[in-house]
């Protein structure tokens, strides 16, 4: 009799520690796969995920490093009354891999950068216009007349793979128009002032009222 109720207490017993131990276990496995701050950016796909060990997006470091100056954002190791690239890149270099999503909207406005496409759509939206996607020749051929014209003199495409030199009124075609304005479309957004987001917003766009 006593070694049956021993038997009937010792069941229990042995089982409740099994599922904390599943459940802790479960919880432990979820925490691991948790995405990183720059995977989750990159999971969404809106934006692009800067360089942190390179000085290729230099010149928008320096942008982000202008408008923290002036936002609401302020996070540790970069100065608000004298932030530099430097500093936002050693930031977001050492917040990558984190996967707190407290820090997620800090990290989305200073580690990326918004698309070019996604920036001049924004921008023309009280206009009507938008960016011109269409690979209809047809739908292209008011761009090129327009091309060089209406405040566009010094709004030239380049030539590909000739550095500064650019396409001439008489040089310029649908096809080139279409080429040139789809392999900047993706590019990160710099400021108003650079010459990807002045000329593509003269040649790349369409009124779409």
């Amino acid at each position: 009799m006593n070694s049956s109720l021993a038997f009937k207490v010792a069941v229990p017993t042995v089982a409740v520690p099994s599922v904390a131990g599943a459940s802790y276990l479960a919880f432990f496995k979820q925490d691991e796969i948790k995405d990183s701050l720059k995977a989750l950016i990159e999971k969404e796909g809106k934006r692009i995920v800067l360089e942190d060990y390179s000085n290729s997006h230099d010149n928008i470091w320096d942008e982000i490093a202008k408008e923290y100056k002036t936002s609401s954002i302020t996070v540790e190791g970069v100065s608000k009354t004298n932030p530099d690239k430097a500093q936002v890149k050693e930031y977001c270099k050492n917040t990558s891999s984190l996967t707190d999503e407290k820090l997620l909207d800090t990290y989305r406005t200073l580690c990326s950068r918004g698309k070019l496409i996604d920036q001049i759509n924004e921008d023309l939206k009280s206009e009507k216009k938008a960016w011109l996607t269409s690979t209809n020749k047809a739908d292209w051929t008011a761009n090129k007349t327009a091309y060089g014209s209406n405040g566009g003199a010094n709004l030239l495409i380049p030539q590909t793979g000739q550095g500064s030199t650019t396409i001439s009124k008489e040089q310029i075609s649908e096809e080139k128009l279409m080429e040139w304005c789809s392999s900047v479309s993706f590019r990160p957004f710099v400021n108003k002032t650079h010459t990807d987001y002045t000329v593509s917003k003269h040649n790349c766009t369409k009124s779409n009222a």
